[in-house]
């Protein structure tokens, strides 16, 4: 009993721990892309002479590309709270599945308890945290009231 007890910890931490790792990977690469893309676009802000020569720049289909990189555009915002909603109802999901599993192992139930209970709070935070930035977003009118 003690056994397998220990043995679901230490998956159930492995696998956090692979989660804790990969996010970490991923944030540091979202870090360094957006970083080079900034730096990007600062040497090219730098290389024009004056205003004119950027306003002109700026009329034309490249500079129009350019500078609606620089902009947040309104559909990639839907896109990425279309996907912390989705983010956030598979943890709710999850966390109910722990629940329903946890009553099938009765030795363990503790344990699954816990992580449905972690799994559930983070799903339900992503949710509400998607929500307030979407009525924030239409306040402010980066996302137009359709």
């Amino acid at each position: 009993m003690e056994d397998s007890s220990f043995t679901l910890t230490l998956l159930i931490f492995s696998v956090a721990v692979c989660v804790l790792f990969a996010w970490v990977f991923k944030v540091i690469l979202d870090w360094r892309k957006s970083k080079y893309k900034s730096d990007l676009q600062h040497k090219l802000v730098e290389k024009f002479g004056n205003v004119q020569d950027l306003k002109t720049f700026l009329e034309t289909e490249g500079g129009s590309k350019f500078l609606n990189a620089l902009t947040i555009n309104g559909q990639l915002l839907r896109q990425k709270i279309l996907s912390y909603i989705t983010r956030g109802v598979i943890l709710v999901f999850l966390g109910a599945a722990f629940f329903v599993i946890g009553g099938s192992f009765i030795e363990e139930q503790r344990f699954f308890t816990l992580g449905g209970i972690i799994t559930g709070a983070l799903g339900l935070g992503f949710l509400v945290s998607t929500a307030i930035s979407y009525l924030l977003s239409k306040k402010w009118g980066i996302i137009n009231k359709e």
